[in-house]
């Protein structure tokens, strides 16, 4: 039984016990058998998998369902991206590749922001599919991302401005840039030194905004578990819910 305060565990037992009722669909198992050969084996010339397969049919209230469920898991493979970013900001593994310091901090901290829009894109996608799978719920769903909105308000134009106009830019990553360029060194002679020490203090503080924002993120798919679980009544836990 899982914890009624941890609705995204409540949400995940809910996907479990949904999906252990398609072993009762026919063809289903081995459909994804066939695609779980087919992956394995794809390009071997040795044992050559099976041409692949068309996406599986299901009737059409399953299909409804899946959709949901499947756009829930976007959202959740959104956040976890998010909290890996973090690690990309703590380690620079391109020492002996003509990767500078500067552009790994930029390229990090552009899919950084990019993480915030995905996520408002795919909580437009799941209203889509839980008003068709649970016609009739009382989701607002545009309330629900105007809120999100504001909240990340700041990120969200920050990607849109990368994305329409330029590139990401930041004045403590550009004071690193400027470590790098060449005749620096002959005004300013520690100029390694300090590059190293602005990097790592750069590198700290979007790792540790990332970290926080990616709490603030896990507490909205929070509450679009606990939305699922009362709006969708083909999710179901084996304990008592959290009611929203």
């Amino acid at each position: 039984m899982t914890d009624p305060e941890d609705p995204q565990k409540q949400m995940q037992e809910a996907l479990g016990n949904w999906i252990k009722k398609l072993d009762d669909v026919q063809g289903w198992r081995e459909w994804k058998r066939a695609q779980i050969a087919y992956t394995l084996r794809f390009d071997d010339e040795i044992l050559p998998a099976e041409p692949a397969l068309r996406d599986f049919e299901f009737e059409s209230e399953i299909d409804k369902q899946h959709a949901v469920l499947m756009a829930y898991m976007e959202l959740v493979s959104t956040l976890n991206s998010l909290r890996d970013v973090e690690w990309y900001f703590r380690r620079y593994p391109f020492s002996s590749a003509p990767v500078t310091k500067d552009s790994h901090l930029r390229h990090s901290c552009e899919l950084y922001f990019a993480k915030f829009y995905q996520f408002r894109e795919r909580l437009k996608k799941l209203s889509k599919a839980v008003k068709e799978a649970s016609p009739g719920n009382n989701l607002d769903f545009g309330r629900f991302i105007k809120k999100y909105d504001r909240e990340f308000d700041a990120e969200i134009r920050e990607r849109h401005g990368m994305h329409h106009n330029a590139g990401f830019d930041d004045v403590g990553i550009s004071r690193i840039a400027l470590f790098e360029t060449p005749g620096l060194a002959d005004d300013f002679p520690f100029a390694g030194v300090a590059q190293r020490e602005h990097y790592r203090r750069a590198s700290r503080e979007w790792a540790a905004r990332c970290r926080r924002r990616a709490g603030r993120m896990s507490t909205f798919l929070d509450a679009v578990a606990v939305s699922l679980l009362d709006a969708c009544p083909f999710l179901v836990v084996d304990g008592p819910r959290r009611s929203g």
